[in-house]
C-alpha cells in the first residue's frame, strides 16, 4: 500500500508539472484581458491550458529533433499556452460559424446539380 501511495503521488507530481507551463502561459495572457467575467476567464484558462497541454506533448511526439529537452518543452507549452488562451474562443466562435452554414452550402451545391436550374455555375 505504501509503494502503490507513493506512485500516485508521484504521477500526480509529474502531470501537475506538466502543466505549470501551460497555466503560466494562460495566466499572462488572463492579465492582460479586460471586461471579461470570472466564469470566462475561468473557462478560457481551462481551455488554455488543456489545448497547450495536448499540443505540446504531440508536437513533441512529431518533432523531428529527438529527444526535446525539458527546457523547451515547458517554453513550448508556455507559448502554447498564451496562444490558446486568446485563440480558441476565435477558433470555436469560427467553427460554430462554419458549420451553421455549412448545411445551406451543401444543398445549395446538390441543388445546382439539378437539371433546368438557372443560376447553376
Amino acid at each position: 500500500m505504501d509503494k502503490l501511495l507513493h506512485e500516485v503521488s508521484a504521477a500526480a507530481i509529474t502531470f501537475a508539472a506538466g502543466l505549470v507551463p501551460a497555466a503560466l502561459g494562460s495566466a499572462v495572457s488572463l492579465a492582460f484581458e479586460a471586461d471579461v467575467s470570472w466564469p470566462r476567464r475561468v473557462a478560457q484558462m481551462m481551455v488554455g491550458v488543456t489545448v497547450s497541454y495536448f499540443v505540446t506533448n504531440a508536437s513533441v511526439v512529431l518533432s523531428p529533433w529527438q529527444p526535446i529537452d525539458l527546457a523547451v518543452k515547458q517554453a513550448l507549452g508556455f507559448v502554447l499556452g498564451m496562444i490558446a488562451f486568446r485563440a480558441t474562443p476565435k477558433f470555436i466562435n469560427g467553427a460554430g460559424e462554419a458549420l451553421g452554414a455549412a448545411p445551406g452550402r451543401v444543398l445549395d451545391r446538390l441543388l445546382a446539380f439539378l437539371p433546368g436550374r438557372k443560376d447553376a455555375k
